[in-house]
């Protein structure tokens, strides 16, 4: 097989999945309530983006060639 140098853009699996890990990834995802978890993930996830923050000048580091 040929995979790429960088270990961090791409990792084989070396691994895997045994039969209780199958067991319990079906079990996570054949719930009743799987459309509520998508959705408290999803907005857990908008609020983990950062905010700009407004006070840094993204130009900054031009101030010297300007």
């Amino acid at each position: 097989m040929n995979y790429p140098v960088n270990p961090q853009t791409y990792a084989p699996v070396f691994t895997s999945l045994k039969e209780r890990d199958w067991k319990v990834l079906l079990e996570l995802f054949d719930r009743e309530d799987i459309d509520e978890i998508e959705t408290d993930i999803n907005s857990n996830l908008l609020l983990m983006i950062p905010e700009p923050c407004w006070e840094d000048d993204p130009f900054d580091f031009l101030r010297e060639y300007l």
